[in-house]
């Protein structure tokens, strides 16, 4: 099975970010692979855009506004992002994981789609 046959459950706005308004609600959900990316990742890449994708939803997303209106960083994440394996990108050595430069981009990519979620509350 090629991981874009993989099923994935589609990322839950009203449950990340409950103060969205209707039309935000609708905004298409980050399942789909239109260029099909996802088959030039290995699996261990796979897994780590799953495992971006789930730390965003589930640490991130139900306090980022709070900060986002305080205009305040959430220091507290930058360890658990480190810890997720992707920080330090393309480098090999020095503690940094060496991705390859598609499978880097698109765990940057599932990163900042939490951002634009923020944006569309403010």
């Amino acid at each position: 099975m090629r991981p874009s046959e993989l099923q994935r459950p589609a990322f839950d706005m009203s449950v990340a970010c409950p103060r969205l308004t209707p039309a935000a609600l609708a905004f298409p959900a980050a399942v789909s692979d239109y260029y099909q990316l996802d088959e030039l990742l290995m699996p261990e890449e796979n897994s780590l855009q799953i495992k971006i994708r789930r730390f965003m939803e589930n640490e991130v997303a139900p306090i980022i506004p709070k900060y986002w209106e305080r205009a305040e960083f959430p220091f507290h994440l930058i360890p658990k992002l480190g810890s997720l394996g992707f920080l330090g990108g393309i480098i090999k050595g020095h503690e940094c994981p060496g991705l390859s430069a598609t499978a880097y981009a698109i765990c940057i990519s599932v990163f900042a789609y939490q951002r634009l979620l923020v944006w569309m509350q403010a």
